[in-house]
């Protein structure tokens, strides 16, 4: 017995959408496990150090391919892969052999991608004393007042992995590499993107069943 067209497409529709509903994937962000490791220096960042009354050794340098500053009364310093600790612990020590008690204040800075739901996404400077919130205030805050908290995200920039921040959480103990980013979601946001990309899955599995069922009755 031969069914017209229009009724298999009936039959069929239904239970392609059962069978859809019980199996299709759901859309979630990939998270992984944060790193135990601190921020450190890059090519690219800019260390600052402020001596005590001796405005002429104080200033902020940007740190060359090399990894390496310029600074005055010092020379070249080779500073790549120091954490804010240890490159004050190393300034700090230098300027000691030349001056009788420095008093010397060392920090970095980085220019830091803050993406997202934020008012005024951009590249703000952003240093390791710093948490994630007052990064994200430096971008304006969240574009649109929620009543959840936010979903902060490192994205890195050479695999595209995630990691999952709190926002009280200081940056030095972030593992931030050149190239990455914060990236803040409104919670409610993100359930809507991942109920819309859902739907759009189901119904286009969906037609290219009946799609299917069609072309074969035609056979």
């Amino acid at each position: 017995m031969r069914f017209p067209l229009n009724q298999l497409a009936c039959r069929a529709l239904p239970a392609a959408i059962l069978l859809l509903a019980a199996c299709a994937p759901a859309v979630t962000i990939s998270l992984a496990p944060l790193p135990d490791r601190p921020w450190t220096v890059l090519p690219g960042d800019e260390v600052r150090v402020r001596v005590y009354r001796e405005p002429e050794l104080s200033g902020q340098w940007v740190v060359n391919l090399r990894g390496e500053i310029l600074a005055p009364g010092l020379g070249r310093l080779l500073v790549a892969g120091l954490n804010a600790d240890s490159l004050t612990g190393l300034i700090s020590s230098r300027y000691s052999t030349r001056i009788v008690d420095a008093v010397v204040d060392v920090g970095i800075v980085r220019s830091l991608p803050v993406l997202g739901d934020v008012a005024s996404p951009g590249v703000y400077q952003a240093e390791p004393a710093m948490t994630l919130q007052q990064v994200v205030a430096k971008a304006g805050g969240m574009r649109v007042r929620s009543l959840r908290t936010p979903v902060a995200l490192l994205q890195k920039g050479r695999d595209g992995t995630r990691y999952s921040l709190a926002l009280d959480q200081r940056l030095d103990r972030v593992p931030l590499d050149d190239g990455d980013a914060i990236v803040v979601y409104d919670p409610g946001v993100l359930e809507r993107w991942n109920t819309a990309l859902d739907y759009i899955y189901r119904v286009g599995m969906v037609l290219t069943i009946v799609s299917s069922v069609l072309v074969l009755t035609r056979k």
